[in-house]
């Protein structure tokens, strides 16, 4: 393997390409696709010590999911959470970790909000992705915070070959959606270029978000993307650019005007929303093995009531320069540097909020590969205009105990700073330090045969200074945030995968305990038992799938009643069928929760049952 640096200063997280991939010890090195998220440099999947799940652009199609969510869910496993049905806040929760422990990343620029934590990904519609990569475990030493459970980066379409592409679909839920998309490459007078772009309309009529409630939530977002490239004898520029815009209506759940604790009822109401990246590239090699790309972006999140006032706002001008630096054919260096920008207003139940936040870090990575000995090595030093310095960092190691067989170890910390809502929010401390977490992985990589490959992780995640909402004695506060106590989630994780030019088969589940370690109890909304299988058979025109996906029992507290409660495990299958009807035409349907399961993710909360869709999708070469 040749060894690369990278350093990084930009606007958006860019990944740099200074040499060519690391040859795969796989006996079928494309079985697991390209990841590049772990370790910021392009790796074969095959030859990634950490857990990685790609998921490629005709998955992303055969699924025809309304958003993001529900492909992580069926193709990755991961367990969401949801308050209510299309447009309304997805949660994801990563080895038993919070919601906001996993960073949501568009292209390799953060998404996540100064105010929750969170990322849109209710809003990111899945027409205007190529792929989807998902990294399991700490990334601080890399993206600094809010990277504890993993990272998911959402790489939008990239330019290519000449082609206008046209999609119309709709289905239950009064959904109906469409759009179109063009890309391009080529050269003049010597300069490659290429351009891709794209628009993609949604609306969905909806049904009640709370139980008990009659009236629908619906839902409408427009999106528009679009990237172009031109090389200039030695530097390559990009611009890209990703808007969704819209509105969600949804219910509140009232408040005692004296004890401000639930008082059993709801009230309508309906958001606008803005989600937003721009970002600036270039990219250059300073010499034969020294790649460098300097990115400047700006990203916002803004979110505002139609009935009242309050609205919510987030502003992250970010630079990044990132270089890559091959060292010979056994190592890989990688450093950089970003520093961001961030301003966080708000105005939320008669508190408003006015902050910002200033980050720079700093990284360090070394990659090793000599024999069958296979480290990576990175440390963070992350420099925040509220919390101070810290240091971060991840070891990973791998031994190929046979040419199909590797044995991996890992050990990383990460952190996450508290948000603008958990200081200076309705129940806010400004002394709020920040989380700390601690991981440990061992793991087991097994290829069998050419199409085959079984991954085992045992993981434990211990974090300090947990920050939760603890009730008070008295109003007008009903709860306070605080650094309580310790967590832990531990567990095994066990995926397989097989892929031939017929069949596409995975299968994976995870066992874990996610505990507060004060009390003993169980964190909030996460299943300590979860697994999915899918099922792809292509038949020369015509495809056919099967998702399925289950969850345990998870401890709640009731929208409504504020009480601790329980939601009930459930079991979701999905059925797909496709047809190429011309060289260019291809219609696609779905059958979603086809056993029409009842079930909440979130205690309250109603869910999709059985559902169809369809979508007829066009795509002309020119």
């Amino acid at each position: 393997m040749k060894t690369f640096a990278v350093v990084g200063l930009a606007l958006t997280p860019a990944f740099a390409f200074a040499a060519d991939p690391v040859a795969s010890s796989s006996a079928d090195a494309d079985l697991q696709g390209v990841v590049v998220t772990a370790t910021r440099t392009p790796v074969l999947a095959a030859d990634e010590l950490a857990q990685t799940i790609v998921i490629d652009r005709a998955q992303i199609e055969r699924t025809q999911a309304t958003d993001i969510a529900q492909i992580l869910q069926q193709y990755a496993g991961l367990d969401i959470g949801r308050t209510g049905g299309p447009g309304q806040p997805v949660s994801v929760f990563v080895r038993g970790g919070n919601s906001n422990y996993t960073l949501i990343l568009i292209d390799g620029v953060r998404v996540n909000n100064g105010s929750d934590g969170t990322g849109a990904l209710a809003n990111i519609t899945p027409e205007m992705i190529e792929r989807i990569e998902v990294v399991e475990g700490p990334r601080s030493s890399l993206y600094g915070s809010d990277a504890v459970g993993g990272v998911i980066n959402i790489i939008t379409r990239r330019p290519g070959p000449a082609q206008i592409e046209a999609n119309v679909g709709g289905g239950s839920f009064g959904t109906t959606q469409g759009g179109a998309a063009f890309r391009d490459a080529g050269t003049v007078d010597g300069y490659a270029w290429g351009v891709a772009l794209g628009a993609q309309q949604q609306y969905v009529a909806g049904f009640p978000t709370f139980t008990g409630a009659e009236q629908d939530a619906n839902y409408r977002n427009r999106s528009l993307n679009g990237t172009g490239d031109l090389q200039l004898g030695g530097v390559k520029l990009e611009a890209r650019a990703w808007n969704a815009n819209g509105y969600s209506k949804y219910y509140n759940a009232n408040y005692d005007s004296v004890t401000f604790l639930p008082n059993g009822t709801y009230s309508f109401a309906d958001e606008n929303f803005l989600n937003s990246i721009y970002a600036l590239q270039a990219t250059t090699h300073f010499t034969d093995n020294w790649e460098s790309d300097l990115t400047l972006s700006r990203g916002e999140d803004d979110l505002h009531q139609r009935q009242v006032a309050d609205f919510v706002r987030t502003i992250r001008p970010q630079a990044d320069w990132h270089n890559v630096l091959g060292l010979g054919d056994h190592n890989r260096l990688s450093f950089g540097a970003i520093a961001s920008r961030e301003r966080v207003d708000a105005l939320s139940f008669g508190t408003g909020i006015d902050e910002a936040v200033d980050n720079d870090y700093a990284y360090l990575q070394d990659e090793l590969n000599y024999w069958r000995n296979h480290a990576v090595l990175a440390v963070n030093y992350t420099h925040d205009g509220t919390f101070g310095e810290r240091f971060n960092w991840n070891a990973e190691y791998g031994f190929d105990l046979t040419s199909s067989t590797k044995l991996i170890a890992d050990a990383g910390s990460a952190f996450r700073a508290p948000t603008a809502n958990d200081r200076f929010g309705y129940g806010g401390n400004p002394d709020l330090q920040p989380e700390k977490a601690l991981n440990y992985e061992l793991g087991l990589k097994q290829q069998i045969g050419t199409h085959q490959v079984v991954d085992l992780r045992l993981f434990r995640t211990d974090v300090h200074d947990l920050i939760e909402g603890v009730p008070t004695a008295t109003p007008p506060l009903f709860y306070t945030t605080v650094n309580v106590t310790d967590s832990r989630s531990d567990g095994v994780q066990l995926d397989w995968s097989y892929i031939d030019e017929l069949w596409t088969a995975k299968a994976g589940g995870i066992a874990q305990n996610p505990r507060n370690l004060q009390t003993d109890s169980e964190l909030l909304r996460r299943a300590r038992l979860s697994a999915n299988a899918m099922l792809e058979r292509h038949l020369g025109r015509y495809d056919v799938g099967a998702n399925f996906y289950t969850a345990g029992r998870r401890e709640d507290v009731g929208a409504v009643s504020g009480l601790a409660t329980t939601d009930g495990g459930y079991g979701l299958l999905d059925l797909t069928a496709g047809v190429r009807l011309t060289r260019d035409l291809r219609f696609d349907l779905r059958g979603s929760n086809v056993l029409n399961h009842h079930y909440q993710t979130a205690n309250g909360y109603n869910q999709a049952g059985s559902a169809v869709y369809a979508t007829l999708r066009y795509a002309l070469p020119l």
